[in-house]
Formats: C-alpha cells, sequence, structure tokens
C-alpha cells in the first residue's frame, strides 16, 4: 500500500496518510453518531460510511465480505454479553445501532488500525484496553446498563475484545491472502 494514492470516488485523490486519517477521523464520528441517534441513524450513518469507505478501497467485494463477518461477530459477541448479563440495553438481542458499530470498526481494521497487524501482544494489550473504554463511554451516552460492579463488567468485556481483536485481524489478513491468490 505504500505509496499508492486512492482515489475517493474515483476522483479525488487521497495520498495513504491522508486516507488513514480520513478512515480513523470518519469512525469517530459516526461512532458518535450512532450511539447518541439510535438503531434508525445508525442505519443511514453506517450505509453512508460504508459507501464512503468501499469507494476508497481497491477490493471492494472482499472489504465488503470483512465487513459483513464484522456485522455477524459483533451480533454474536454482544449478544452473548446481554444473554449473560453484563449488559442490558433493554432488549434481548443487541440494538441495531450497537452491531452497526461493528461494520464501521470493521472500516478500520485494514487502515487506521493496520498498525496491529502482526503484532497479537499489541492487539490482545489494544482489545483489553480499549474496547472497554468505548463501551462504558457507550453505555453512558446509550443508557445501556452495565452489571455491578462495572468493573468487573468491563474486565469481562475487555476479555472478550483481547480475543475477538486479534482474529479479527486475522481474518482480515486471510481474507487479503484469498483475494490475492
Amino acid at each position: 500500500m505504500a505509496g499508492h494514492h486512492i482515489q475517493l470516488f474515483g476522483k479525488v485523490p487521497l495520498s495513504e496518510r491522508q486516507h488513514i486519517v480520513l478512515n480513523a477521523a470518519v469512525f469517530q464520528l459516526a461512532w458518535l453518531a450512532c450511539v447518541l441517534g439510535g438503531s434508525w441513524v445508525a442505519v443511514a450513518v453506517t450505509a453512508a460510511v460504508v459507501t464512503l469507505h468501499l469507494n476508497a478501497v481497491t477490493d471492494t467485494r472482499r472489504e465488503a465480505l470483512f465487513l459483513v463477518q464484522c456485522a455477524i461477530a459483533g451480533f454474536v459477541c454482544d449478544l452473548a454479553l446481554i444473554q449473560i448479563g453484563v449488559m442490558d440495553t433493554g432488549y434481548p438481542l443487541p440494538p441495531v445501532w450497537l452491531t452497526s458499530l461493528w461494520v464501521l470498526f470493521g472500516t478500520t481494521v485494514g487502515y487506521a488500525l493496520r498498525f496491529f497487524h502482526g503484532r497479537l501482544a499489541l492487539c490482545v494489550g489494544g482489545g483489553l484496553f480499549f474496547a472497554p473504554l468505548s463501551y462504558y463511554g457507550g453505555a453512558r451516552l446509550a443508557n445501556v446498563n452495565l452489571f455491578e460492579p462495572v468493573w468487573a463488567a468491563l474486565l469481562i468485556i475487555g476479555l472478550v475484545w483481547a480475543v475477538i481483536f486479534p482474529l479479527l485481524i486475522h481474518l482480515y489478513t486471510v481474507n487479503k491472502l484469498r483475494a490475492t491468490r
């Protein structure tokens, strides 16, 4: 990817660094919109971000498949967290806005989060530390209840993400290798 220029919508040239910064910034703004706006806003925002993202990547089919895989993995992960009582969203299934966050996260795995590729210990540590912060902030903003004591809920979320984050990085890499064959 070094030295390659990305053509956003086939017209706007972006350097690799600009693409990574845009990818991270769009994710952060979209995360906030989904958490604050709820499921209807999340559907619209996620559709817009995915459209933008797929127009900026070279292998749209592989990338779209990965985003679907992220949605499935996220739905299952959050469903398990809800069912065992780690968090309470008010519904027995994860709300659409929560699963949308996984799709949005997927848009960053090969770009803004590329630094984590090939660094298992860093991946585990990143999942263990950063995911609980994200869940805590999202829970506070979206009126999601975490079980008490909250530190225990965040520890469980961190442990789940210490596994799922490296798995998503690996899945992205495997998908990319399959595309080059």
